[in-house]
């Protein structure tokens, strides 16, 4: 049988590149705001980032909301890792696709082992996949209905038999993190698993100490990690009460700011400043399936029309953010699509559309109803975004759309958003920046739930195209890039006409550093944070030298 091969030459090619450019964490980085003078440090002895609990730093323990999974990552491994530029090899040095693109096989690095000395092999890949069909993860599972089945040809071989080729394949590889079957092939409660040997996994850094109530995490380096070296000796994410004056304190050395406090560190050498990508947003969900009335794609659009986003950045984010697209990817995505409609602010494009879709103030309240029923709803929001809800409401009631704004704790809103308890419902999370295959899992309704994600599937809020349906099925098996993007662009189409949800505004907060501290800070190429990313914290050579 023929292949196609991965080879990873360019860790060769650009080690010569590396040496001319220097390797600090924001090397070309167009988004500096400072230029900082002072000698960088690129190892530690140790550094400390705010805390706050997320969770038992496994796999089926971590909360789905906030920095979990990179907690997980420090322990954990994938076959696949992200750089700067893209996917690098990790655990798997090489693999090759079969022609027909539904077989991937693995050749996995010799010498790798657990944290406890324990042989890492082809076994436990096998296992974490078949175990985590049963028990889905938190952090790192697969889609249901992608694989077939997966071999172990022998201890440093394994293939995956996928039901159809998948596009996405190797991306989603990064994200699935391997589990010693060892130790867990007799946990049949992940979700409870809390023992020491549940964090044993084949990553840089042990788990030393975890503090649920003060939300604090202590990490080690593992010196037998097999490897690119750990830059930091100990990491300590500790609780801090205000993370601005902690920072300027020096009782950490990381921090996002805002615009308005910038100044306070423009104009010292210590300091490396850089602007996230924005990749972190805020997103307004209908559900269409308990109020069908807002199944009419004017009434969303009018919604659109009437929500002022750039008045969100402003006022909520003082500049620091993009107003959200209608089609979904922000600005910043490698894959956006420019074509499609802005939905900038109009109220008058707003009340257009409602007078068009038949929905009129007919009782001089200043609500507009139709057939008995008004466009009158509860918005639930977090306690901490009232802000934007007071917004909402305030520019809504303009276009004749009255709401009535509920604060919940975040946990209980993520909750009621993943049942569909809610009329109208705004969410903050992640992940603007992965793969846009994720147009396809959020909003065609044939997707399966796999994984505890804090957005919610298409068929939760009762949003059906079947014309995004076509394209999402088209999109997943299409294995050309050119090509793909194409249906990509189409689907963005789709979206930016449909409105099935506004995204609000993207954050673009500003990373602050202390480079005599450490300086090894660096973005993963779809992500905004860069304490998130698993080499930020190891030095820069072999296998994870900067590209």
């Amino acid at each position: 049988m023929n292949y196609r091969r991965f080879i990873p030459i360019t860790i060769v090619l650009v080690c010569l590149a590396v040496c001319l450019a220097g390797c600090t964490g924001t090397q070309g980085s167009p988004s500096t705001k400072s230029s900082a003078t002072a000698t960088p440090s690129l190892q530690a002895d140790t550094v400390h980032l705010a805390g706050g609990d997320y969770g038992y730093p496994q796999p089926f323990t971590i909360y789905p909301r906030g920095p979990g999974s990179s907690k997980v990552t420090m322990i954990f491994d994938s076959l696949i890792e992200k750089d700067e530029k893209g996917l690098v090899p990790w655990l798997a040095e090489s693999w090759t696709t079969s022609p027909d693109g539904k077989e991937y096989t693995f050749t996995l690095r010799n010498g790798v082992t657990w944290q406890d000395g324990t042989a890492f092999t082809a076994n436990d890949v096998k296992f974490t996949y078949d175990y985590e069909v049963k028990n889905i993860p938190v952090s790192g599972g697969l889609e249901a209905g992608l694989v077939d089945n997966v071999q172990v040809i022998d201890n440093n071989t394994v293939k995956f038999v996928l039901v159809q080729p998948i596009s996405t394949f190797i991306y989603k590889m990064a994200g699935f993190k391997i589990i010693p079957e060892h130790i867990y092939s007799t946990v049949s409660d992940p979700t409870n698993y809390q023992a020491p040997d549940a964090v044993i996994g084949t990553g840089p850094y042990k788990l030393a100490q975890y503090n649920k109530e003060q939300g604090s995490y202590q990490y080690v380096a593992y010196d037998n990690f097999w490897g690119p070296k750990p830059a930091i000796k100990t990491v300590e994410f500790i609780p801090v009460s205000d993370a601005l004056i902690a920072f300027e304190q020096g009782q950490i050395d990381f921090n996002s700011v805002t615009p308005d406090t910038l100044y306070r560190f423009e104009n010292n050498s210590a300091y490396r400043i850089v602007q996230q990508p924005a990749f972190w947003g805020y997103e307004f969900y209908f559900n269409m399936k308990k109020y069908p009335e807002l199944k009419d794609p004017k009434v969303r659009q009018a919604f659109a029309y009437a929500i002022d986003r750039e008045e969100m950045v402003e006022k909520i984010q003082r500049g620091a953010g993009k107003s959200g697209n209608m089609g979904i990817l922000p600005d910043d995505h490698i894959w956006y699509n420019a074509d499609q409609p802005a939905y900038a602010f109009d109220l008058a494009k707003a009340k257009s559309l409602l007078d068009e879709a038949g929905w009129k103030d007919t009782d001089g309240d200043g609500i507009r109803d139709k057939d008995g029923k008004k466009l009158s709803y509860t918005l639930s929001l977090g306690s901490d975004e009232a802000r934007i809800g007071e917004l909402i409401q305030a520019r809504l009631k303009d276009a004749g759309i009255a709401v009535q704004v509920k604060a919940l704790e975040s946990k209980a809103r993520d909750a009621n958003l993943k049942k569909g308890d809610f009329e109208l419902l705004v969410s903050g999370f992640g992940g603007w920046g992965q793969d846009a295959d994720y147009l396809r899992v959020r909003y065609s309704d044939t997707t399966i739930a796999t994984t505890n994600t804090v957005a919610p599937l298409a068929a939760v809020f009762g949003y059906h195209s079947d014309a995004l349906n076509t394209l999402a099925a088209q999109e997943l098996s299409e294995l050309d890039d050119g090509k793909r993007r194409q249906i990509v662009n189409e689907m963005q189409k789709i979206l930016a006409d449909d409105v099935p949800t506004i995204p609000l505004f993207y954050t673009t907060s500003y990373d602050v550093w202390t480079i005599p501290k450490y300086d090894g800070w660096m973005n993963m190429y779809d992500h905004h944070q860069r304490t998130h990313s698993k080499l930020s914290f190891l030095v820069r050579e072999g296998i994870a030298v900067q590209r």
